[in-house]
């Protein structure tokens, strides 16, 4: 029998005097999975780490009470804290990497954290590990506890971090975006695993997210949240197939499903911009990232590149722009071939070729203010005099959707959306032929991607820009590309129109690929 374990009664939270969380009330009981969604800066994370007292300095409970089993967190020290955190309540964060120590064994790091809460031999805590490792499915978990953290895929070290937060067998797991930055395929293995280990527990799951397709993959419960305050509130099929608030509803309304209606495309020439002829890039510890790879883009069209993580999208991607050398092969661009050309004709000839990077923040320099960013390119370049800068920059900005008045301002000051539209205006400003777009909407929120896209479809039709858009997620690739091709470890798997790969795919991955897009499962189920 189930029974209420946490209970949050008008919990505000403030940054030195400023409320950044509003009088929440949520409720959470054993087995139960329940999503906090909303979009970056919503107040879902300070709220997350509110609960086990983790808030960064500054940042502090202005009122309202924490139970956990009747107990007020608030009112606790920080001794009897310690003993709750970890033990009765476990965090899973964003990024594994960053949370496990690079120098020690994996083997060493659960090990430590079991024996920080229970009086066990080194021996003893060492073979929980193992079985740990196992019962979040890591293959050879005997062999892998005495691997580092650099030697996991992403996928693997976000298991080794649910292993190391269930090790203590907490009674509430809070896990705050931790599919965020993995494919879709490693996103749907990650949520299976903590339903099924939240089933198979007892334990109370509260998961932190801005996509409400993934939260419906997982919860029974949404809670929305909006600067800072929850606005709606119900059971799964409840919010998403009658939402009453329109935050709600435009939340839903943002995510790109297989049901989308594709983006109107501007009809491709027939000439080809960029073409790879038996690419192959082997690197010196013996792994093959590209492996014969041939595919030809088409001037004006948008072509999707679609993989998951490691197979090679983004290698290939730095030797189309000539960023790197292939092994064996050949690129060409407008019929030249990219290894004939002298440096001095090839760094020339890249400013016709553009690259939009994954993290919207870390590809800009915060040093710097925006009309500096995106006014150097014009500069060195040569598309613009200093005198004219500034107007220049201005324009580029216009395009892309931001006022003039951001040209003053550092990164820093900006959202992750209002950050990337940087980054597109930056590759736009030497007035590129080829647009390479590699994940350049994963990192950031669905409201903020759903608008991204948008600018990207009305920025090729009204530029007649040829775009290489890469990406794990085949439903984006589907609405932007009207043709794709699906790498899979080094290698080309599929080739075709978007209605030819959707309608019939041909390759057991590529139709793994689909199945593993998350629905709005309280909608379409």
């Amino acid at each position: 029998m189930t029974h209420e374990v946490l209970r949050l009664e008008e919990l505000s939270v403030g940054v030195r005097g400023r409320p950044i969380v509003h009088e929440v009330n949520l409720t959470l009981r054993s087995g139960e999975r329940a999503a906090l969604v909303g979009e970056s800066g919503s107040g879902k994370t300070m709220t997350a780490l509110a609960v086990p007292r983790l808030n960064p300095a500054g940042v502090t409970v202005t009122g309202g009470r924490i139970l956990l089993d009747g107990a007020d967190l608030t009112a606790a020290s920080e001794r009897e804290l310690e003993g709750v955190r970890g033990r009765r309540i476990a965090m899973v964060y964003q990024d594994p990497l960053s949370c496990l120590n690079p120098v020690r064994t994996i083997g060493a790091q659960l090990a430590e954290a079991i024996r920080a809460h229970r009086d066990v031999p080194a021996g003893e805590a060492r073979a929980h590990a193992v079985r740990l490792l196992e019962e979040v499915g890591v293959p050879d978990a005997a062999k892998r506890v005495r691997d580092y953290p650099h030697q996991f895929s992403g996928g693997m070290r976000q298991r080794v971090m649910i292993a190391m937060a269930i090790s203590c067998e907490p009674d509430v797991l809070i896990a705050d975006e931790p599919t965020t930055a993995l494919d879709v395929t490693t996103q749907a293995r990650v949520l299976r695993l903590l339903g099924t280990l939240a089933e198979r527990r007892g334990m109370a799951v509260l998961f932190i997210t801005h996509d409400l397709a993934v939260a419906s993959a997982l919860c029974q419960r949404i809670h929305v949240m909006r600067a800072g305050r929850i606005v709606e509130s119900g059971g799964l099929r409840e919010v998403l197939a009658a939402p009453r608030h329109e935050y709600t509803r435009q939340l839903v309304g943002s995510v790109v499903t297989l049901d989308a209606a594709p983006a109107k495309a501007r009809p491709a020439a027939d000439d080809v911009l960029v073409e790879a002829d038996g690419l192959v890039r082997r690197f010196g510890t013996g792994v093959t990232a590209v492996d014969d790879v041939s595919l030809s883009v088409r001037r004006g069209e948008t072509f999707g590149l679609v993989g998951e993580s490691g197979s090679g999208k983004s290698t290939l991607s730095r030797l189309l722009l000539g960023l790197d050398t292939p092994t064996a092969g050949s690129v060409r661009f407008r019929g030249t071939d990219l290894a004939s050309l002298r440096r001095s004709d090839l760094r020339r000839l890249r400013r016709e070729m553009q690259i939009v990077l994954q993290d919207p923040v870390g590809s800009l320099n915060r040093r710097k203010t925006v009309e500096h960013i995106v006014g150097l390119p014009l500069l060195v370049h040569r598309k613009a005099a200093k005198r004219e800068l500034r107007r220049r920059v201005a324009e580029l900005l216009d395009l892309v959707g931001l006022p003039a008045s951001f040209a003053g301002r550092y990164p820093h000051e900006l959202s992750g959306g209002q950050c990337q539209r940087v980054n597109i205006a930056r590759a736009l400003a030497p007035e590129p032929s080829l647009l390479v777009l590699d994940e350049a909407v994963s990192a950031v929120d669905v409201v903020i991607q759903a608008q991204i896209l948008e600018l990207l479809r009305e920025l090729q039709a009204r530029l007649g820009l040829t775009c290489l858009f890469v990406s794990h997620d085949l439903a984006v690739v589907r609405y932007l590309a009207p043709r794709l091709a699906v790498m899979y470890r080094g290698r080309i798997v599929e080739t075709g129109t978007r209605e030819e790969i959707f309608g019939a795919p041909k390759h057991a991955y590529t139709r793994s690929l689909i199945a593993a897009i998350p629905a709005l499962e309280g909608v379409t189920g």
